[in-house]
């Protein structure tokens, strides 16, 4: 009963979390769409690592105050507000296996919340 009311609470602390994000969330990088030169569109590659140093936290289940699940956290260095992406990967595997891609997307001005499923 105890792991469910804490489940609970993360889910709902979770879902706060996000859409206070969402309400919050302003475009880190310019819109280039907007800009009178397009030729700019044809320079931007969707592989690029953006301006952002992110750095990895893991958050585990060893106290009594910690989530049911594991945690691993990526976001910028930089001080600001971030929008949150949490993500699931729902393949049974180790959330960690993911690692590089959750530093591409906080690189680009992201939090990525990935528990371990």
């Amino acid at each position: 009963m105890h792991r469910k009311k804490m489940e609970t609470r993360l889910v709902f602390l979770l879902a706060a979390l996000l859409a206070t994000a969402l309400l919050e969330s302003k475009p880190v990088l310019p819109t280039l769409a907007s800009e009178a030169d397009h030729s700019v569109l044809s320079e931007v590659s969707v592989f690029e690592t953006g301006n952002f140093h992110p750095i990895q936290s893991d958050v585990g289940t060893a106290s009594s105050c910690s989530p049911p699940r594991s945690l691993l956290i990526f976001r910028p260095e930089e001080k600001g507000t971030y929008p949150v992406i949490l993500f699931h990967h729902g393949t049974g595997c180790h959330n960690s296996w993911y690692s590089d891609v959750f530093k591409f997307i906080s690189s680009h001005g992201y939090i990525v919340v990935a528990p371990q499923d």
